[in-house]
């Protein structure tokens, strides 16, 4: 079974089914070279600007002020996979952003970082339902190949382990992943695989697959003198402006599993409100996400767009929204 799929021709059941067995989906050329090189340049004037120089993320309120970035969410190739593998009522989380030069937790370690997106809603129930259909969706704006670190790499069908009925198999998905974990500690490769994305591809996973993201080679971390630096985090300003690894990512669901998402995104607010200090490396995400009431806080054109591809947004109503919205006012924050 493949997990490859061209843009214009793939069949709604193969990527299903291939989604949920391997737990990622690899869309090739969602956007074009051409419009590649537009949103690069879009985001190169963006992060240049003074508040977002030394970060290595635009939050979701900055990404919808950009609709060169956001509008390729809604493209016809991206809203009809996702559709097919999570189902034909599509939900958005408005928790898009744009990744710049991230590694997560890697830094120049190559065998740690490894991870799921659904690591801070364990216990949930709704993580072992069959139905489960929950995804990080990524579009990918260089080559995975390019020496500096472009792409994602996962343990295929680590998600299962969750889900799986027959009780047998479900303890060997389990073992699996502690057999993983002791590896990465132990700093050997078992059972990675680098997706093999391209500069314009989408690339989305099951939020409970074990995944993370793909450190520089060697030779780019000595060109930048990270081998002789000794707290390596997972930002890297060094990497070179034409070689700047930018992913925009987002969650999208099915209608059933949306609230989920919400309740979740409330509780993890609750240590950004703690302090009421927004610090340039933990903006308040979750704060600034509930505080949205979509369609009343959105762009018209946003609005329209997702109307026009019949893509919901998720959000709390008016009451919910006001409460966060107060709380964003009480705190000093980066910008706007």
């Amino acid at each position: 079974m493949s997990w490859e799929f061209d843009a214009n021709s793939f069949s709604d059941d193969d990527v299903r089914s291939t989604f949920r067995t391997w737990g990622f989906v690899l869309i090739r050329n969602v956007l074009t070279r051409q419009e590649v090189i537009e949103v690069r340049a879009e985001l190169d004037r963006a992060f240049g600007s003074a508040h977002l120089r030394d970060l290595p993320t635009m939050c979701s309120t900055e990404v919808l002020q950009r609709e060169a970035i956001w509008k390729n969410l809604f493209k016809d190739s991206i809203v009809k996979s996702l559709r097919a593998a999570l189902g034909p009522q599509l939900w958005y989380q408005h928790d898009l952003d744009v990744q710049r030069n991230s590694y997560g937790l890697t830094g120049a370690r190559r065998h740690s970082g490894w991870h799921m997106d659904a690591g801070s809603e364990s216990g949930n129930d709704y993580l072992e339902a069959e139905d489960y259909r929950f995804a990080k969706c990524g579009i990918y704006l260089q080559d995975f190949d390019n020496g500096w670190g472009g792409g994602i790499r996962v343990k295929p069908k680590s998600h299962r382990g969750f889900s799986e009925a027959n009780g047998v198999k479900r303890n060997l998905f389990f073992l699996r992943r502690v057999i993983n974990r002791t590896a990465s500690m132990l700093h050997l490769d078992v059972d990675t695989f680098e997706v093999p994305t391209k500069a314009g591809d989408l690339c989305f996973f099951d939020s409970r697959l074990l995944h993370s993201s793909v450190p520089p080679s060697r030779e780019s971390i000595k060109k930048i003198g990270y081998d002789r630096k000794k707290d390596v985090s997972g930002f890297w300003p060094e990497v070179p402006q034409e070689h700047t690894k930018y992913v925009i990512y987002w969650d999208a669901c099915n209608a059933a599993m949306c609230d989920d998402f919400l309740r979740n995104s409330i509780k993890r607010s609750q240590s950004e409100l703690q302090g009421m200090n927004e610090q340039r490396f933990k903006p308040a995400v979750f704060t600034r996400i509930l505080s949205m009431k979509f369609p009343d806080d959105f762009p018209k054109n946003f609005v329209a767009a997702a109307a026009d591809c019949d893509v919901r947004i998720a959000s709390l109503d008016a009451e919910g929204a006001s409460f966060y919205r107060q709380k964003l006012k009480s705190m000093r924050l980066l910008h706007p």
